[in-house]
């Protein structure tokens, strides 16, 4: 596998280069829909299923991959997910519905070489499973019963411990905590795709926590927030092509030729506040925490003052992008409607600090990259030595929630690797350490290095049958599994 080949060619040579190379946070979320299946597509295909090759053809540094479909009983057969070698993994899965949903949060291990403020933009220092901290942490305390000192907070009071374990039986939530002062929710929210009344009430729930909580950490803790995943609400009219249709189709909105969004909105006024507004439940309440854009204030038309003090997110794609058409993220597989771009915009990485937001040099969508009836979307934020703050990185202990630990995963070897003698050499062994990491290497067994360790010479025995005498053919059967001296 030639990775700087495989970069060279369609359709990875389209991947955006970070603005800074040393100094750009790139944040990618891809929807992969079965994590097993995606390496049946190009390029994936060509990778060998190393996750750790995937990452870096698409340059990200943090990225999130959602309905891994992925159970205790056969995550160790994916390749290594615990043990990448740029990347800390963080991996929760459903309690009921196994193979089903399922979230991965991957982080890149900073080099020591690399400016303070990208290394503690990528320094992990807490790590929790779900979203309300009802869920055990690695010492059998819930999250939310550990000492301040040692959880992420925020959490909200709206919910018992039956109503918060409910919520977070279904394996989507990942929340860090990084150096930086920020906080990341990595998520695959439900959608209700059945219609039903109790899966509304459930989706309804999950966004209100989710909100509330990320609300909390910002105003009562002083901590950033991003919120990146399948989130499963389009923002707005123009991010579904099918409601679009439905209503051109009804003459309640007039169409327009070309991509200029904002053109649609101006003349499509009310139709398109009426989705943002009074459309599904799930749909105004991420409306209302969710930063509107400024042409939501023409014609003198204001928000009430309750949702001027909510909304408090940006949705970092339209910051970039502004009101580009056609922007879609998930297609109908069924009916091919990827071909023709008719699809819907629900994955999307969203910020509170517009500190970070003002620093974005690029966001878009990657509808190139296959494997998937969903496609990447990224983010890049510029970070500076200057807005540091001068204090040291933290040294890290040992995040019980890391996936290597949590799933018990051991790391599997290359099997050419179990026939070659590696001589240890310093050029050799800094390739695959994590020395470079600021923060503490977790501690794992140390194995003997191979070269040292001595082995049997491997002896011929032939298989042919030997005239023995009739006391050597009378030998105990043990002795057939004795070793010779």
């Amino acid at each position: 596998m030639d990775i700087n080949k495989l970069a060279s060619e369609d359709p990875l040579i389209r991947i955006e280069p970070k603005r800074l190379d040393n100094s750009t946070i790139r944040y990618v979320t891809f929807n992969v829909n079965g994590i097993k299946t995606l390496c049946n597509y190009h390029p994936w295909n060509k990778i060998d299923q190393d996750y750790n090759a995937m990452f870096n053809l698409l340059k990200a540094d943090i990225i999130t991959l959602q309905e891994l479909k992925l159970s205790n009983s056969n995550i160790s057969t994916i390749k290594n997910i615990g043990h990448l070698t740029n990347y800390k993994s963080f991996i929760t899965l459903p309690r009921i519905k196994r193979g089903y949903s399922g979230v991965g949060l991957f982080i890149r291990i900073p080099k020591s070489h690399e400016p303070l403020s990208v290394q503690r933009a990528l320094t992990v220092i807490k790590a929790e499973e779900g979203l309300t901290g009802y869920l055990k942490s690695s010492n059998g305390q819930s999250y939310r019963d550990l000492p301040s000192d040692d959880h992420i907070g925020g959490y909200s009071n709206e919910l018992n411990e039956e109503m918060g374990l409910q919520l977070d039986e279904q394996g989507r939530c990942i929340v860090i905590e990084l150096a930086n002062n920020v906080v990341i929710f990595a998520l695959y929210c439900p959608a209700n795709s059945g219609g039903t009344e109790e899966g509304e009430i459930y989706r309804i729930k999950f966004l209100q926590t989710l909100l509330q909580r990320c609300h909390n950490l910002k105003f009562n803790l002083g901590k950033e927030v991003i919120i990146m995943g399948d989130i499963n609400v389009c923002l707005d009219l123009i991010d579904s092509a099918e409601t679009m249709a439905d209503k051109i189709k009804q003459n309640s909105v007039k169409p327009i030729v070309g991509t200029d969004g904002l053109a649609f909105e101006s003349i499509n006024y009310e139709e398109c506040q009426n989705f943002k507004r009074i459309s599904t439940q799930a749909r105004v309440l991420l409306n209302k925490y969710t930063i509107p854009q400024i042409h939501f204030h023409m014609k003198g038309d204001t928000y009430p003052s309750e949702v001027k003090q909510l909304s408090f997110l940006y949705d970092t794609t339209r910051y970039i992008l502004g009101r580009k058409m056609n922007i879609y993220t998930v297609w109908n597989t069924l009916t091919n409607s990827r071909a023709v771009n008719y699809g819907s915009r629900i994955d999307l990485i969203l910020a509170s600090s517009y500190n970070m937001v003002k620093n974005i040099s690029n966001a878009n969508i990657w509808p190139f990259i296959l494997g998937s009836d969903h496609c990447p979307v990224f983010t890049d934020f510029d970070v500076f030595d200057k807005e540091d703050n001068g204090q040291p990185i933290p040294i890290v202990k040992k995040l019980g929630f890391e996936a290597k630990y949590f799933h018990k995963l051991t790391q599997m070897k290359d099997i050419a690797s179990m026939f070659t003698r590696v001589k240890s050499s310093p050029s050799t062994s800094s390739l695959n350490s994590t020395d470079s990491s600021t923060s503490t290497p977790d501690p794992e067994p140390q194995s003997q290095p191979e070269a040292q360790i001595k082995r049997p010479k491997l002896q011929y025995v032939s298989r042919k049958k030997q005239k023995t005498s009739v006391e050597e053919s009378k030998k105990s059967i043990a002795n057939y599994f004795s070793t010779n001296k």
